[in-house]
């Protein structure tokens, strides 16, 4: 197969198994990652040791000499319903991943393009989504590939919103298949994302402290509540937090919508704060952690009591229920 052959099966193929779009870099346009990982340090130099954790995703040349290029496809998550009971408990992202239901259509349909790749004799590595940072700077990745932009909250943008599961793969063929990306940029005067972030994580616009990120410390912090911060800015979120992406102007979106995802309803009532806290492990780890696409791992469930204990002192303290959670 030729090249340009090559790279229009692979784009063909993508969609074919259900991504929404497809680009194709060259491995060597990552290289720019690593100025950006400096420009977040020297910005929030207390962010130091979150950045140093993901600084092999700024050398991807040197990890993996064989690589030619990068696949990147994207899959808009707002085509399924999210439950309102779950909306400011849990980032939507998570639940809605394709990658936390094995058996479902979508995984599948993943599963079937990596045979593809195989099967064309290409040597390949990847296949995470939104888990934590594996191999490659995802949505760098997509940003170059002309896939979408990135705005003010520092998440990749594409023509639907924020909302998009990302995944990658390095492979060992030189090919290219970029879009000419047509978003409005941000304006210069919007600050709702900075405004809706009640840490303040979002220090300045393009930039971050992820140790005053509301998703890391119900996730990777183990539910902690860290001594700047306070416990009420937190409010009820449970693990992860969607607030500047639901804010934003080009996040509209009703969450009512759509089909529903697999699982997800069955086990709503088991992922409210005042069941959460009642469950044995066993259950959080086989039914709840997997949720978290490896943002808890399963050694980890009193993560998820923490920040449900913290969620019912808030509501109690706002003489709420959590029926009745903002």
């Amino acid at each position: 197969m030729s090249r340009s052959s090559l790279v229009q099966a692979i784009y063909e193929t993508a969609l074919s198994c259900g991504f929404d779009n497809c680009g194709i870099i060259p491995v060597s346009a990552l290289d720019g990652y690593k100025q950006r990982l400096q420009e977040r340090e020297e910005a929030v130099p207390q962010s130091r040791p979150v950045y140093q954790d993901i600084e092999h995703l700024a050398a991807v040349r040197e990890l993996y000499p064989w690589a030619k290029s990068v696949v990147v496809c994207i899959t808009w998550l707002g085509a399924y319903r999210y439950p309102l009971s779950l909306q400011g408990l849990y980032g939507k992202a998570f639940l809605l991943s394709p990658d936390t239901v094995p058996d479902c259509e979508a995984h599948r349909q993943k599963l079937h393009f990596e045979t593809w790749l195989a099967e064309q004799g290409l040597r390949f590595e990847g296949g995470e989504t939104n888990a934590p940072a594996r191999i490659i700077p995802l949505r760098y990745a997509a940003v170059a590939a002309g896939l979408g932009i990135f705005r003010k909250n520092n998440f990749f943008y594409g023509e639907k919103g924020s909302y998009y599961e990302l995944e990658g793969y390095l492979i060992d063929q030189p090919c290219e298949y970029t879009h000419e990306c047509r978003l409005r940029p941000c304006a210069d005067s919007c600050t709702l994302c900075q405004k809706a972030c009640r840490t303040k994580a979002l220090s300045a616009p393009y930039t971050m402290n992820p140790l005053s990120c509301t998703s890391f410390w119900t996730t990777f912090g183990q539910g902690a509540v860290p001594p700047h911060l306070t416990a009420d800015q937190f409010t009820t979120w449970l693990c992860g937090c969607d607030a500047c992406q639901d804010v934003c102007p080009y996040n509209r979106h009703d969450w009512s919508q759509g089909k529903d995802f697999p699982g997800l309803q069955e086990l709503e009532p088991l992922l409210q704060p005042e069941t959460i806290v009642a469950a044995s492990d066993a259950e959080l780890c086989d039914k709840v952690i997997p949720k978290t696409d490896l943002h808890i791992s399963p050694d980890q469930v009193q993560t998820l009591r923490t920040s449900a204990l913290r969620i019912l002192a808030y509501l109690k303290k706002r003489g709420d229920t959590p029926a009745r959670k903002e």
